[in-house]
């Protein structure tokens, strides 16, 4: 178990590769899930938050799956999310490396092969600048493809994740509760064709040209 004490924790939220995912982007394909695929988005997330110099967990569903992705990243702690709804499960993951000592956590998923490693920095030093403040990375999707904060916020229940409404209704609910916000920059998630064939991480940047 990795110490997270006094730590920048960043917690990669993933599905197994061989348990499918990203469903509209393999239907908008033409193509069934690929493991393939689903590992090099992965493996290049990972690479991009190791490069910050943060510490990285992977939390995984289904939880039974926690095995196969431990033997995609070696040397990084792997953990089980819950049975919750999204929201829930991103809740959970947080409340976990807080409760183990860390000064802040972020939640980002596993599809941001080009994450800019200086956007997670970005997101720790507006927490420590204002430790209250929730972070939120927008996508272009209008969801987020970030948020972190110093203790677990009350803003994911009521949100209809899955649609352009993410961002606007957790803006919407850190207002209601008097939450003050701190946005990072735009940044696209790989939801479509589009997005994917504008990758230029290494493993999905071969999975694209062999396979596109």
């Amino acid at each position: 178990m990795v110490d997270l004490a006094g730590a920048g924790v960043v917690a990669i939220l993933t599905r197994a590769p061989s348990a499918g995912g990203k469903s509209r982007l393999f239907r908008a394909l033409g193509l069934p899930p690929d493991p393939a695929l689903l590992a090099a988005l992965l493996l290049d997330t990972v690479a991009a938050v190791r490069a910050s110099g943060t510490t990285c967990i992977i939390a995984v569903e289904p939880p039974h799956s926690c095995a196969e992705v431990r033997a995609l990243v070696p040397g990084l702690e792997v953990v089980p999310q819950s049975s919750d709804a999204l929201g829930g499960r991103m809740a959970a993951v947080m409340r976990m490396a807080l409760d183990r000592g860390a000064a802040a956590c972020a939640i980002v998923g596993s599809d941001l092969p080009d994450l800019v490693p200086g956007v997670l920095t970005d997101a720790f030093a507006a927490l420590q600048a204002h430790p209250l403040s929730v972070v939120l990375g927008p996508a272009a999707d209008g969801g987020y493809y970030l948020i972190a904060a110093t203790g677990v916020p009350d803003l994911f229940d009521g949100i209809e994740w899955g649609t352009p409404r993410v961002l606007a209704q957790t803006l919407a609910a850190a207002r209601q509760r008097g939450v003050e916000t701190h946005l990072l920059a735009p940044m696209e998630d790989v939801d479509g064709v589009g997005e994917l064939r504008r990758v230029v991480a290494p493993r999905t940047r071969a999975w694209v040209e062999l396979n596109l």
